[in-house]
């Protein structure tokens, strides 16, 4: 199957034809009398020896009266060799060039535009015939363009070739790895039930020993607040009566249950379960309700409770505010001499200062409790035995997964199209640099283009590989890559590739048309369609 051909295609193609005639001499130039101006594929109808008819059937005329300079048929095919008509065309037969068509108003008007100089046949111009030096030089042109179709084509046969035995080798990969595939799943579910298997055990000696660490911690736990509440109670009980009261529970502001800066007696009793005074087992069932907000020494800013002032001492003015009548630090005299127990205060202050700190004992510290012993040997081989499991089940699925990926990677890239014979599969997985004086751009053909700074700067995305847009005759001309970077305020930026026939694989420019829009020219020799075959009987050239 022949790819379509473009029209530049076709323009390579009728240059190549054209040269092999020309110099194998296979033309032979033979003038064909006619009207001036009429081309040879028209000549027919303009017999000498008959009436005229326009060529648009709209009448008929002597044929004396063709080209007299006098408009006689609508569509102007009277006057094909002059000025008359407004609507004609005078064809320039331009030997030793490519013979084309003016418009009829350029007939003698001092200006040559054909040339073979025919079109200044009576004004008087001077023109010169530079027909042959024109051919010569499209010919030169045109040997290039079929030279390079030639080479092009050549290479665009071995690209098939390889493409083809490449496509083989990777369906036969496939197919070989959707087997080692099979033997994976097979050996990653053995590995699976060991694993399994060798972590039950370990499991159950890991909980064993966390059970027993725990039930461990629970003791030195339950210890170590037994001791804080003795210490408490030693603390609470100021009076060291073996009691604690209400009164001297107040001195700790906070416990205060409404933390409302007034920690009263009844809330004290409250604390205490109602009554006025706990012993030592009454106060263990109170502690876990109060043991989160204890301090091991009251707050300074709150005072201690006093006794009642004599009746004597209620004569004296006192203050406005009652809770700061003495702060903790001064106490007055006359309370010092009136209190019998100062003494037995002293001595108790002196057992309450060796009254050992509230922190944990130095032999068991938090990090101590909170540190899982090592295991013992037997509950470690299985550990071991069952990390080993692991390491090797996990080994055996990412080797799973890298054929799984290996056959994704090559399904992909055998179900893209790569042309009807497969030629553009040599640009899979390749990109093309165009260097210009700000940017560098990439077309990478089957992912994406790109444009970044040539000085530093970000990359940015022109769009990504979206589907053959040529046209209908020829959709592998061109290429469409959507959804690249917003433009600010605009739509996403987008870019046609188009593809021409070259020697070489390369990006030879980029344009922006449209603001967002791209366009960028490659030459692959994966478009470069066969030369045409020399056809000695081609038909002779009109002069």
């Amino acid at each position: 199957m022949r790819n379509p051909v473009t029209k530049q295609e076709k323009s390579i193609a009728m240059a190549s034809s054209y040269l092999l005639f020309m110099f194998l001499g296979a033309v032979t130039a033979v003038e064909v009398l006619r009207p001036r101006g009429v081309p040879l594929s028209k000549r027919q109808f303009y017999e000498e020896n008959r009436p005229f008819t326009c060529l648009d059937g709209s009448g008929t005329i002597a044929f004396d009266r063709v080209n007299d300079d006098y408009c006689d048929c609508k569509d102007g095919s009277d006057e094909p060799g002059t000025a008359a008509c407004p609507n004609g065309s005078f064809h320039c037969t331009n030997a030793g060039f490519r013979p084309g068509f003016i418009p009829s108003s350029r007939i003698n008007d001092g200006i040559c535009d054909c040339c073979d100089t025919t079109d200044e046949y009576n004004s008087g111009a001077t023109c010169q015939n530079t027909c042959r030096e024109l051919g010569r030089k499209e010919r030169e042109s045109l040997q290039m363009l079929a030279e390079v179709a030639k080479e092009g084509f050549l290479l665009k046969q071995q690209l098939i070739h390889e493409a083809k035995r490449g496509l083989d080798e990777k369906q036969s990969k496939v197919t070989e790895l959707q087997l080692s595939k099979r033997a994976s799943e097979d050996a990653v579910e053995a590995l699976r039930l060991v694993k399994e298997a060798a972590e039950k055990p370990e499991k159950e000696a890991k909980d064993r020993h966390l059970k027993a660490w725990e039930e461990q911690q629970a003791v030195i736990r339950a210890e170590k607040d037994n001791t804080k509440m003795a210490e408490a109670f030693l603390r609470l009980d100021v009076d060291a009566d073996g009691l604690v009261s209400a009164v001297e529970l107040q001195a700790h502001t906070e416990l205060d249950p409404d933390a409302d800066g007034m920690f009263t007696e009844e809330e004290a009793q409250g604390l205490l379960g109602g009554v006025e005074t706990v012993d030592t087992a009454a106060f263990e069932s109170i502690w876990s309700s109060i043991k989160e907000k204890y301090l091991s020494e009251p707050q300074t800013d709150i005072p201690a409770p006093v006794d009642p002032p004599t009746p004597e001492e209620t004569t004296e003015p006192a203050p406005d505010n009652d809770s700061e009548q003495y702060p903790d630090e001064e106490v007055p005299e006359e309370y010092e001499d009136e209190d019998p127990d100062d003494e037995d205060d002293e001595d108790q202050d002196e057992e309450d200062d060796k009254i050992p700190p509230t922190a944990p004992p130095t032999e068991t510290t938090e990090e101590d409790e909170q540190a899982l012993p090592p295991y013992e040997e037997g509950t470690q081989s299985l550990i071991d035995v069952a990390q080993k499991a692991r390491d090797e089940f996990d080994e055996a699925e990412r080797a799973l997964r890298a054929v799984d990926d290996q056959i994704k990677g090559l399904e992909k890239e055998i179900s893209l199209d790569f042309g009807p014979s497969f030629e553009f599969a040599y640009l899979y997985g390749q990109c093309y640099d165009l260097t210009t004086s700000e940017y560098i751009y990439r077309l990478c053909p089957f992912n994406r283009v790109s444009q970044k700074p040539k000085f530093g700067g970000s990359e940015t995305n022109l769009g990504s590989w979206g589907s053959w847009s040529g046209s209908e005759d020829n959709v592998y001309s061109q290429k469409k890559y959507d959804h690249g970077t917003g433009c600010w305020q605009g739509p996403n930026r987008s870019t046609t590739v188009k593809l021409t026939c070259g020697k070489e694989t390369v990006v030879i420019s980029v344009s922006e048309p449209s603001r967002c829009e791209y366009l960028m020219e490659f030459t692959t020799p994966a478009v470069c369609q066969e030369p045409p075959s020399l056809d000695a009987n081609h038909d002779h050239t009109e002069l």
